[in-house]
């Protein structure tokens, strides 16, 4: 052993320096180690290797954990609107449109059926490409109190090799923020995978979904700035009008 004469620190053979203070150490001090000093450099080794197995058995863990995550794909069941659906989501943004176009102060509200069955009404556009492809395969729109969640299922397909179900999943809160219409992320999800909704690449990726989604009802960008507020409910979503202000 070497005992630093500074700090006293007991450094391993072949120092120069302590590896406590970084004082130079003496090396003519060297002293044999005693069966106790041993035993104790054993046990410290021992406790090292096992933690450093425990993180890498905690990474592994998180990492298995992961692939779990991103393999085991959440089902997403097809839209089928009925014709009561397709016609009051109709009704509805025509509704919206007149609202808006008049400037007069007034309420619509389109219910979650309406808004599925309006959103679900077009067909998926086909896939272009020869190397991977991805087709859609479902879209579900879902409320809770505040925040609009998107939901995508799609096949990923690798030329004729393989096929895989993926599962894209957006939560924000739509709001007017200054005479915008600005949606919030809340929330994202691959697969099974819980992930920050803020990425720089999830970002244009999904809020073209929800925002193009949202615009459907009434066509345009520019309306939904018009509006003085939208109201999310767990079964509606609640688009106001207030009469313009006074001069």
């Amino acid at each position: 052993m070497l005992i630093c004469p500074k700090c006293g620190h007991d450094n391993e053979l072949g120092r120069i320096f302590c590896h406590s203070c970084g004082d130079k150490l003496d090396l003519s001090n060297i002293k044999p180690a005693t069966g106790a000093e041993k035993k104790l450099r054993k046990a410290k080794r021992e406790t090292a290797n096992v933690a450093r197995w425990i993180v890498r058995l905690c990474i592994a863990g998180v990492a298995l954990l992961i692939v779990a995550l991103l393999w085991f794909t959440p089902t997403v069941a097809p839209v089928t609107p009925s014709n009561e659906e397709l016609v009051g989501a109709d009704s509805k943004r025509m509704a919206l449109d007149k609202l808006v176009t008049l400037q007069k102060p007034g309420t619509v509200t389109v219910t979650a059926a309406e808004l599925n069955a309006f959103v679900n009404q077009k067909p998926f556009e086909k896939p272009t490409g020869s190397d991977l492809l991805v087709a859609p395969v479902a879209r579900r729109i879902s409320l809770s109190d505040g925040c609009v969640k998107v939901e995508l299922l799609v096949t990923a397909h690798l030329g004729t090799i393989y096929d895989k179900s993926l599962y894209f999943a957006y939560e924000g809160q739509p709001t007017i923020t200054d005479g915008h219409f600005v949606f919030n992320p809340t929330g994202a999800w691959l697969c099974q995978l819980p992930i920050y909704p803020r990425l720089p690449f999830l970002m244009p990726l999904f809020e073209k979904r929800v925002v193009g989604m949202l615009q459907d009802l009434n066509g345009d960008q520019a309306l939904l700035d018009k509006l003085t507020a939208i109201n999310v409910t767990g079964d509606s979503v609640e688009f106001v009008k207030a009469a313009p202000a006074k001069p």
